[in-house]
């Protein structure tokens, strides 16, 4: 296992502390009888005390734990970091589970808890359970945070009673109804679909605008400062919820199974992984929206924003069920969470490479797979030294260009809805935003093993008549200081439409070494049209 080359430890020193005790105090609360098995707030930091004692002492320390922030009414909310050299930022893919998002769903922080003890209690054995369990601790790095929203679960379990509650506790101006529901706050797609409460006392209230709920800002600092590069580590994400026995997989803001916002690989790996994950724990895999239309959920952030592969668990009971829905009694916690272990790890051994699951692993599992859908680390201009007065490149959802000649630029993507475009708007004529001079794009660092590589990419290259060979699309490998084009496309003095094509390049000579790849696009002739785009550029072994 290598360290990264760039360390985020520095999230120890802001954003994560090693905190050990809630920021604010709050009066005692307690479940009501026949509900006493289930942890309150104080009894899950007495938990996680006693994990870090057991687990997190010495060189062969597995859990490390921190706090990310603090709650609207001052609570520490929890992350405990499950890895073998635990205290060390490696170049592992990284996993999160997130518990507790509803106030109510108190068996959700109770499956936090229980993934913590698999994980913990059967690193090392000499057990069957006990190999797979080391071999995904080994090989992942697992971020749990057992309860997201400690103010709202203590007050659904104040005065020895359930309130019901399910939003966070937080003020609202101008009202005296106090809440926002997390799972309905979050930026991406908020308030499109009419999926949320716009009223303080809805309890599906998705708050004044989008990262309102303190709660929510300090998960999503979380999960942003676990990128590298401009790359996210955190691959697979658990979302606990109760109650149905759902596994759901994005979007339910639309009932479209693969709408713009989702490619069709990326849609066919959560039905895959989703479908494996309910034949092992009895659940009924589904597209979120399969239950209902809402918006501004966190699934639809973590996956739409950050292209993580997020499934919600709707937990025990069914749906319809007379089982005690948002309340069942704490005697069906053992079996309900262990019912959920075989998927559970199921999904860890998927982080590595989630498309294999749905028989796309040798393509899409390379070092580098860019759909260009979110921003992964590219770097424009980054030697400072474009020409470029337009037609930039940028990642985006390009618009349709046309002149007399035909198409110079296609609206229409090969997987979802965005690319690497070179001026993705249209500007007020059709040689308004296309090339002119030189733009470049770089790539994050592609870290090649032995053996044989490819680098696959779709492309357009279009022109008018006016072009010339001092036009081009080109592709080169920077190592250090060293570029080298291993690609060309030149222009001619004759009219190019855009149309998709595939590139396919050999990596060979760079194995074993750390590379980047450089995308140039040049009008250097007359003053031609030239437009270029990028899309679905993989490098993989073949």
């Amino acid at each position: 296992m290598t360290t990264r080359r760039i360390a985020i430890l520095a999230l120890v020193m802001g954003a994560m502390t090693f905190a050990t005790a809630p920021a604010a105090s709050a009066a005692t609360t307690e479940f009501p009888d026949g509900y006493q098995g289930y942890h309150t707030y104080a009894e899950v930091d007495a938990a996680l005390d006693a994990v870090v004692a057991d687990y997190g002492q010495g060189a062969g320390a597995i859990v490390k734990r921190y706090t990310i922030g603090q709650s609207f009414e001052g609570r520490n909310i929890w992350v405990l970091k499950i890895s073998d050299n635990v205290a060390t930022d490696e170049n592992e893919p990284e996993v999160l589970s997130e518990s507790g998002m509803h106030a109510r769903e108190h068996i959700t922080v109770e499956m936090g808890l229980y993934m913590i003890k698999l994980l913990t209690e059967n690193y090392g054995r000499s057990t069957a359970l006990g190999q797979r369990v080391t071999d995904i601790v080994n090989s992942r790095e697992i971020w749990i945070i057992p309860t997201l929203n400690p103010d709202g679960a203590e007050y659904n379990i104040s005065d020895g009673t359930f309130h019901g509650w399910r939003k966070n506790r937080q003020t609202n101006p101008g009202s005296d109804k106090l809440g926002i529901d997390l799972n309905r706050n979050w930026s991406y797609m908020w308030a499109c679909c009419g999926g949320s409460g716009v009223n303080p006392k809805s309890a599906r209230y998705r708050g004044q605008y989008p990262f309102e709920a303190v709660e929510n800002v300090v998960m999503r600092d979380f999960i942003l400062s676990r990128r590298v590069g401009g790359q996210q580590q955190i691959k697979i994400v658990f979302n606990w919820h109760s109650y149905g026995e759902f596994i759901m997989w994005p979007y339910g803001f639309t009932k479209v199974d693969v709408p713009p916002q989702m490619t069709a690989d990326d849609h066919r790996t959560f039905v895959a992984i989703g479908q494996a994950m309910a034949a092992l724990n009895g659940y009924r895999a589904k597209q979120g929206s399969d239950s209902y239309i809402y918006d501004g959920d966190f699934p639809a952030w973590a996956y739409g924003d950050q292209r993580m592969f997020v499934y919600t668990f709707e937990m025990y009971p069914k749906w319809g069920a007379n089982a005690g829905g948002f309340r069942p009694p704490d005697s069906i916690l053992e079996a309900e969470t262990t019912r959920n272990a075989g998927a559970v790890l199921y999904f860890l051994e998927q982080a590595d490479c989630p498309y294999r699951a749905a028989g796309l692993g040798a393509t899409r599992c390379g070092p580098i797979n860019e759909d260009f859908e979110t921003g992964r680390g590219w770097d424009v201009d980054p030697f400072n030294s474009d020409t470029a007065t337009s037609g930039e490149w940028e990642r985006g959802i390009p618009a349709a260009t046309t002149d007399a000649g035909g198409a110079k630029q296609r609206a229409v993507v090969t997987s979802g809805q965005a690319d690497l475009v070179t001026g993705r708007t249209t500007g007020g004529a059709v040689d308004a935003n296309d090339v002119d001079g030189v733009t470049t794009a770089l790539s994050p660092d592609i870290r090649l093993g032995s053996g044989a590589w490819r680098l696959t990419f779709k492309y357009t290259f279009a022109h008018d008549a006016a072009a010339t060979n001092g036009d081009f699309l080109r592709v080169s490998v920077v190592r250090g200081s060293t570029v080298t084009p291993i690609w060309t496309l030149s222009g001619q003095a004759a009219n190019r439409n855009a149309r998709w094509l595939t590139r396919k390049l050999a990596l060979n000579a760079w194995a074993g070494q750390t590379i980047q790849l450089l995308i140039e696009a040049r009008d250097g002739g007359t003053d031609s049209i030239v437009e270029a785009a990028i899309d679905d550029f993989r490098v993989f072994k073949p």
